[in-house]
Order: C-alpha cells, then sequence, then structure tokens
C-alpha cells in the first residue's frame, strides 16, 4: 500500500521545469520517494528572474547523458526561489525558506532526510551558479559518493 502511495505521490508531483529532465516538485514527495529508492536528492533551486536558470534548462539539461547520469543515482527536485512580486507562495514547486538563497542558481545535495553530504556537522552540500555537463557530473559522482560514506548502512539496499 505504501509504495502505491509513494508512486502515485511521484506521478502526481512530477514538474516539466524545463523540458529535458522531469523534476519533482515537492519536497516532501521527493524525501518519500527517496526513502524508498535509497538515493540522495539532487535539488535544483531557480527563480523566475534567474538568466543562467534559463541557459541550464536549454543548454545542459537537454544532454541525454546527463539526464541518465542523474536520474540513476538521484531523486530530481527542482524548486523555485522567487520572492516578493515573482513568488508562488503556497503552491508546488515553491522553495522553503532553509533552501532559498540569493544566488540562483543553486545545486543542494541532500539525503532522503534532508542530511547534510557535506560532512558531518558541517552545511549542506551546495555549488551555486552555472555549470557545464561534465562538472555537474562531477560534483554529482562526489555527492553519491559522500552519500554512501556517511548515510550507506542506513539506507543499504
Amino acid at each position: 500500500m505504501r509504495l502505491l502511495f509513494v508512486t502515485l505521490l511521484f506521478v502526481s508531483s512530477l514538474f516539466g521545469y524545463g523540458t529535458a529532465i522531469k523534476w519533482m516538485s515537492t519536497l516532501e514527495g521527493a524525501k518519500e520517494i527517496a526513502k524508498v529508492e535509497k538515493k540522495p536528492i539532487l535539488l535544483f533551486i531557480h527563480s523566475t528572474a534567474c538568466f543562467y536558470c534559463t541557459v541550464l534548462e536549454q543548454k545542459v539539461f537537454p544532454d541525454k547523458g546527463l539526464q541518465e547520469h542523474l536520474q540513476k543515482d538521484f531523486i530530481l527536485l527542482a524548486l523555485d526561489a522567487s520572492t516578493d512580486a515573482d513568488a508562488f507562495e503556497g503552491q508546488d514547486g515553491q522553495a522553503p525558506p532553509r533552501y532559498i538563497t540569493s544566488v540562483t542558481p543553486a545545486f543542494f545535495f541532500i539525503g532522503p532526510d534532508e542530511e547534510k553530504l557535506g560532512g558531518r556537522g558541517t552545511k549542506h552540500m551546495v555549488i551555486y551558479g552555472f555549470w557545464t555537463i561534465e562538472e555537474l557530473k562531477e560534483w554529482s559522482d562526489d555527492a553519491l559518493k559522500k552519500f554512501k560514506r556517511y548515510y550507506g548502512e542506513k539506507y543499504a539496499k
């Protein structure tokens, strides 16, 4: 029953930010799927006024190799950090205050319970700005290694 609920939650929360990668749009939904699939979450924070978010959407995210690389090992979540008049407060896809940054795009790598992947007792593993396909693959590989090192036993398959 729980698996059916999680599957329905996943399907209902798919968010089409960009045309290349199917991003989830709810943090709680992404956390539930991440727990079931025993994967970390790649949280993409974007903003409606962000020039480089659009560049990522058009030039980086369409790469099939990157899509396969990220979807294999991560639950993909995109949340909007827009504030004031640009915000869609209360709607799916709005970043909670703890993830709103002054710089977008931003990529947070977190565990299924929002565990930090930057090292025990340190801040979240987060990267800011525009990154190439190869750089995103390198960052994600590093995050996956940290996830397995810090939380591997907790989420062992």
